[in-house]
């Protein structure tokens, strides 16, 4: 099936699940399921409890899509859904911190060797601050900076007030830099003045 929705095909694909049409809602899933998946991967670290979520948001989405209001932003509405099965899980057992191969992506395969180790080294180093975050900064650095999101956007898909998401993500920033920092400073060697000198 054909991934590509457009805004009036995703807004009759709603009517239609909204009178019962599950062909219909496997086609708007189609179209924001890859989408879901790496929200959920990015905040939950995790393959599996990644994939959990998805499946619970999804079908909690199916359970309520009679509720969503037409005109309104759908992919925020299911990130909405989506974090708060994330929080749900979090609550009923901790998040493990299992890192994610490729979990972010940053390597350009088309770079040359040297481009490519860096760009290595980034996403690992980025993976492994990340991972030193708590799931709330994780949510809004990766719905702001990995999906693109406006700050409007964000609050509508978390259900904070504007207000909030800019504070969060200021300390969300300032905590991934601390992060980034402290890992590029633990990688440097420590020499004393004879070594220096000689």
């Amino acid at each position: 099936m054909d991934p590509i929705l457009t805004k009036s095909e995703e807004r009759e694909a709603i009517l239609r699940c909204q009178q019962g049409d599950q062909e219909a809602f496997r086609r708007v899933l189609d179209f924001h399921g890859d989408h879901l998946y790496r929200v959920a991967l990015l905040i939950t670290r995790d393959a599996s409890l990644a994939e959990e979520a998805v499946q619970e948001s999804l079908l909690a989405a199916w359970k309520k899509i009679r509720s969503f209001k037409a005109g309104t932003n759908l992919r925020a509405w299911l990130n909405r859904i989506l974090i708060n099965c994330i929080g749900m899980m979090q609550r009923r057992k901790r998040l493990p911190t299992t890192p994610v191969e490729d979990a972010l992506p940053l390597a350009d395969t088309r770079a040359g060797p040297e481009q490519s180790a860096l760009n290595a080294e980034t996403a690992a180093m980025l993976q492994s601050a990340l991972r030193t975050l708590s799931v709330e900064h994780r949510t809004v650095l990766v719905l702001r900076f990995f999906n693109d999101l406006s700050l409007p956007e964000i609050a509508e898909s978390t259900g904070w007030r504007v207000g909030t998401v800019k504070s969060r993500l200021h300390r969300a920033t300032a905590a991934l830099r601390d992060a980034v920092a402290a890992s590029e400073s633990f990688g440097e060697p420590e020499f004393s003045g004879e070594e220096a000198q000689s």
